[in-house]
């Protein structure tokens, strides 16, 4: 198996270590082969643009797609990010790639208002989540395309734990939540394999 991981600061691992970010935990602990094409701010229209260098041209066997927070964060639609994926997903299965869809992981509002800019509508954030991640669940049941729910995952752990404990500033996990992330994708990525 060769994976290909596209995305933004979720995947490229903002505010932790290399070694800390969930594709390295899972190329450490499980000896997969795991290229990190996370982009620091990037969008989905960003992760389109680069697909085809990005993750075609590697000839992986798989790949995991994952953003548009930072869609939201500039106000674009859910309906946008959406055609966006889409089309990910199709040039993936077009060039005999297995797709798998990742949802971001919820936001801590009052975190994200301290650490970042006071002017985004982080209301909106985490409304449009809600409505994405929903969309993602539907489109993977129907296309019978295997889902990664890291919003789910964050939403039972912060049952236990404590905001601090998960993000380094209510967008970005921490060690802890990339290794809780890392632990998700294998069962995923074994379940394909």
């Amino acid at each position: 198996m060769k994976l290909v991981c596209i995305g933004d600061s979720l995947t490229s691992g903002f505010g932790v270590f290399k070694d800390e970010r969930w594709t390295d935990i899972i190329v450490k602990n499980y000896n997969l082969n795991i290229l990190n094409k996370g982009i620091n701010g990037d969008t989905t229209a960003g992760m389109l643009s680069r697909f085809f260098e990005d993750v075609i041209s590697m000839k992986p066997s798989h790949v995991i797609i994952m953003g548009g927070c930072n869609d939201l964060l500039s106000n674009r639609s859910v309906k946008n990010i959406e055609i966006n994926i889409e089309e990910m997903i199709r040039d993936a299965l077009e060039n005999n790639i297995i797709p798998i869809i990742a949802t971001e992981i919820p936001i801590i509002e009052n975190m994200a208002k301290r650490k970042w800019s006071q002017d985004a509508d982080y209301s909106y954030v985490k409304e449009s989540s809600l409505l994405y991640r929903e969309w993602i669940l539907t489109f993977s049941n129907y296309n019978n395309i295997l889902c990664l729910d890291f919003y789910k995952l964050f939403e039972e752990k912060l049952k236990t734990l404590t905001a601090r404990d998960l993000y380094v500033d209510g967008l970005h996990p921490t060690a802890l939540g990339h290794k809780f992330m890392a632990e998700e994708a294998v069962q995923i990525i074994f379940e394909c394999s």
